[in-house]
């Protein structure tokens, strides 16, 4: 199909929801809180009853903490085992209640001495802005301590499978580990909402057989896989695509979250891609909505003396995954 006969998305009434921007503001507003080496200001903004995996294998008890102080007690404890240099949160995405991203480390591994630059996946729940849940994941666990992440590989290795059937040509393959009664939401913002969001495996047998109205895609690369507790799993997928109402070739960054059942199929999906830099149509409007979604800046060297070795650098670009 033509770039000229692409079904036309209504952009303004498919923003993003409230909610979800009222969430990644929030984050946002808590971190730069802790970048400020103002500590209780982001605590301020934690539940008593948090729950989650922050740093799982790395510190100990990090896999799974339970409330509030001993939150609290785990970030004491991280200049024990990391000299961080780097820490730059990006790819912000929402959807429900989760505010989903990514951060970008360079620390010493204190036991080590090695110099490590990763990435992570971050999740965290807010309900009422406060985080209820948080769950900060670091790729590649084994290759920093020799040990291998504390949390059950099979959703990382399942997902990685109907990956393969799916990039292989064979949808019949993905959707086979797919359960009846399947739901989430593929890249909302950006095509309708009622096709973006599923409830079952038709309805999402259905998405598939219509994304390419809407991209014409050269390149889809999952990467920065991590296991995660509760049967869950996140990852990003670098894409290159041309979307067809505009004629407009965007290179962007997905953050991706999916759900295992008690059958080890698939129960849940989220891919968020930022609808912004798909619907963006000039550099004009790409400057205009980058200075918009500028975040605070301190300098590391300011935010690691403030705030105890973990200070935040929040990173603005007008590239796509930022």
């Amino acid at each position: 199909m033509s770039a000229t006969t692409a079904p036309q998305l209504n952009t303004a009434a498919t923003k993003q929801p409230t909610l979800q921007q009222s969430n990644i503001a929030r984050v946002q507003a808590l971190v730069a809180e802790f970048q400020a080496g103002r500590p209780e200001g982001y605590l301020a903004g934690v539940h008593e009853n948090i729950h989650g995996s922050v740093l799982g294998g790395l510190i100990p008890g990090g896999d799974d903490y339970r409330g509030k102080a001993a939150f609290q007690e785990l970030m004491g404890s991280m200049d024990q085992y990391m000299e961080v240099s780097k820490f730059e949160p990006k790819n912000w995405r929402a959807v429900n209640d989760d505010v989903l991203f990514n951060v970008d480390w360079a620390f010493v591994w204190i036991p080590t001495g090695k110099l490590i630059e990763t990435t992570a996946l971050v999740r965290k729940v807010v309900r009422d802005g406060m985080i209820c849940e948080k769950y900060h994941c670091i790729c590649d666990v084994e290759a920093i301590t020799g040990q291998p992440s504390p949390h059950d590989a099979t959703p990382v290795e399942r997902v990685q499978e109907l990956l393969a059937e799916y990039g292989a040509g064979r949808p019949e393959g993905y959707l086979a580990g797919v359960s009846d009664d399947f739901s989430g939401s593929v890249l909302q913002g950006w095509v309708p909402d009622e096709m973006a969001r599923f409830n079952s495996k038709e309805d999402f047998g259905k998405l598939m057989g219509e994304m390419e109205q809407y991209m014409e895609v050269t390149k889809f690369e999952p990467c920065n896989f991590v296991a995660m507790p509760n049967n869950d799993m996140m990852f990003n997928v670098n894409w290159c695509f041309t979307y067809k109402s505009t004629g407009k070739v965007v290179e962007t960054t997905a953050v991706v979250r999916k759900v295992l059942d008690k059958d080890n199929n698939l129960c849940e999906k989220y891919h968020m891609v930022d609808a912004d830099c798909v619907l963006e149509e000039s550099p004009r409007d790409v400057v205009a909505a980058a200075t918009e979604r500028t975040a605070l800046k301190t300098p590391l060297s300011t935010a690691l003396s403030t705030a105890g070795g973990t200070g935040v650098v929040l990173s603005t670009s007008l590239m796509c995954n930022e």
